[in-house]
């Protein structure tokens, strides 16, 4: 619908424009008024200057409703345009889609608070309950002579390992959904980079680890900088660079760079890339579900709490991997 309406007033304007083009080209030709002929260019002009502030405001508005949506922004809002009819009913629809995103994220974040809730409760509850049957059980083992070996001790020492198991299992969930509420402060991407070089360089293959960026750009010696909670992203820093080092371990020519530049919009990009045999894309979609892991022992909590961190200050982790290219973790603030 607007479209169309957009489209009628584009193709009348354009109509006029040829009408009046024609008009003044035959009155300047048979020289039988120049006054007039100069009234039709004048108002070609007019007509021309229309098209473009319209076309102009008509993108510009789409782009900042564009940018909301991508922003999951809700707070914005466009004014109603008694005025233009087309612009007020189009406004009016905006307005409409981002209310109706605000009630969604709403309803998403209460349903996310209660089963969280849920869920703490009967993490809880099930703690409560596995640490007691842990302690018995190891408590008993000591007591048991280790030989010979009996039914009671396997059946004790099984009993014993699911425990620890599920209680390891309970500690991964924990840190996953008890991560603090950033504290801002400012750092420099250098001093960030160099914290990161320290903690890391007992790391097997630290050796790998190239850092570049901090420089704003060519044109300033501004170093970048990020806002945020510096020990959280250094630990979501740490989760994406051992995952990196464990995708290049024993490759020869196994690199892990560690990237930051800011975009165009101004918004701090770190990236984090190596050139290990990549992510098969059907695995893809699934690296930041909690728990997931194709590594052997692998918790398959890092990744999630790289995003969680992520969501907390506001920004998102995306991931793109080309099969023995490379795979990169991209961090936007």
């Amino acid at each position: 619908m607007y479209s169309r309406r957009l489209y009628a007033k584009i193709v009348g304007s354009v109509v006029l424009i040829v009408l009046l083009s024609l008009i003044g080209s035959w009155l300047l030709i048979t020289q039988l008024s120049f006054t007039l002929s100069f009234v039709c260019l004048f108002l070609i002009l007019l007509i021309t200057l229309f098209i473009i502030r319209s076309t102009t405001h008509f993108n510009y508005k789409l782009s900042v409703f564009f940018e909301a949506m991508r922003n999951e922004d809700t707070t914005q809002h466009f004014p109603a345009n008694p005025d233009d009819p087309f612009m007020n009913a189009l406004y009016a629809d905006m307005n409409h889609i981002l209310r109706q995103l605000g009630d969604k994220q709403i309803e998403v974040e209460e349903k996310s608070l209660y089963y969280e809730s849920i869920l703490r409760v009967m993490t809880h509850e099930i703690r409560n309950s596995i640490t007691p049957i842990a302690s018995l059980s190891a408590d008993l083992l000591k007591h048991l002579d280790p030989v010979p070996i009996s039914r009671q001790r396997e059946g004790l020492e099984v009993i014993n390992s699911q425990a620890k198991n599920l209680t390891a299992f309970l500690d991964s969930y924990h840190r996953l959904t008890h991560l603090p509420e950033p504290e801002y402060k400012t750092v420099t991407i250098q001093a960030l980079f160099a914290k990161l070089e320290r903690l890391l360089q007992a790391e097997p293959g630290s050796e790998r680890i190239v850092y570049s960026g901090g420089k704003a750009g060519k044109s300033t010696d501004k170093e970048l900088q990020i806002y945020g909670d510096v020990n959280l992203v250094t630990l979501a820093l740490i989760n994406l660079i051992r995952n990196a080092l464990q995708a290049v371990e024993g490759q020869k020519d196994g690199i892990v760079r560690v990237d930051a530049y800011a975009g165009a919009t101004g918004r701090l990009f770190i990236t984090i890339t190596d050139n290990g045999p990549g992510i098969p894309p059907e695995r893809l979609s699934a690296v930041f579900t909690p728990f997931y892991s194709t590594k052997s022992g692998g918790s398959g909590i890092g990744l999630p709490i790289s995003q969680r961190i992520m969501q907390l200050h506001g920004g998102q982790l995306s991931v793109l991997s080309i099969q023995n290219v490379r795979t990169t973790f991209k961090m936007e603030f």
